[in-house]
């Protein structure tokens, strides 16, 4: 038979009560009372053999014995089951964090889109629509591939993109950058391109709107 207070101590064992948990109780209750089981079962018994007291009784010890290996072992699959959900967490928080500073870096101001378009080391691709650059004007240098041909268009072979676009087709390994009226297109186009393997890709979140409002400005300081 087993003392009360050895299940104490064997369910304390981690230093934690986080382990105390009902259906380990009740895993120890059912241990205990086989542990017991034997004499009560010998003595209330009748035609119970002598040898057959014996072998239970020797049962309950073993049982008894077996008690603490047993809270340990549910003790140890807890305490793994809870670093590893730790784990998972924390790789979840690590993976949110990556993502929102990727988006963030992704996105270029004015000021570096004009000396992205000075460096000439870039493919800026307006989204807009074609009937929204011939209505409102477009930002020098970009080129025209509308939101909805954005997939199509860089997977063109190079032939059949500088035959309708009149540009010749940006390398994964190259610098696109995609501007619309506001930011909205331009960041669905970008997400588009990083899917395809253009990792090099950003947007212009300012959009046309922004690049005439600067534009104006600055022409005007200048007069």
């Amino acid at each position: 038979m087993i003392e009360s207070g050895t299940v104490r101590s064997a369910i304390t064992t981690s230093g934690t009560t986080a382990f105390c948990r009902p259906a380990l109780l009740r895993s120890a209750g059912r241990w205990l009372e086989g542990a017991r089981e034997p004499g009560a079962a010998r003595l209330g018994r009748e035609g119970a053999t002598k040898g057959g007291g014996s072998g239970q009784q020797r049962g309950g010890r073993q049982r008894a014995r077996m008690l603490p290996w047993l809270l340990f072992r549910t003790a140890r699959r807890a305490v793994l089951g809870s670093v590893e959900t730790e784990l998972c967490d924390l790789k979840s928080i690590k993976e949110n964090c990556h993502n929102f500073c990727t988006a963030t870096s992704k996105a270029v101001t004015y000021k570096e889109l004009k000396n992205l378009l000075n460096s000439k080391n870039i493919m800026l691709i307006d989204v807009r629509e074609t009937w929204e650059i011939l209505e409102y004007g477009k930002i020098p240098g970009s080129v025209n591939i509308p939101l909805n041909e954005v997939s199509e268009a860089l997977q063109m072979n190079p032939r059949d993109f500088k035959e309708k676009y009149h540009e010749v087709k940006p390398s994964k390994s190259d610098s696109l950058v995609f501007s619309c009226l506001a930011g909205r297109r331009s960041k669905k186009a970008l997400d588009t391109a990083i899917s395809l393997g253009f990792h090099r890709a950003q947007h212009y979140a300012g959009g046309w709107k922004e690049w005439e409002t600067y534009e104006f400005s600055e022409n005007k300081k200048g007069n």
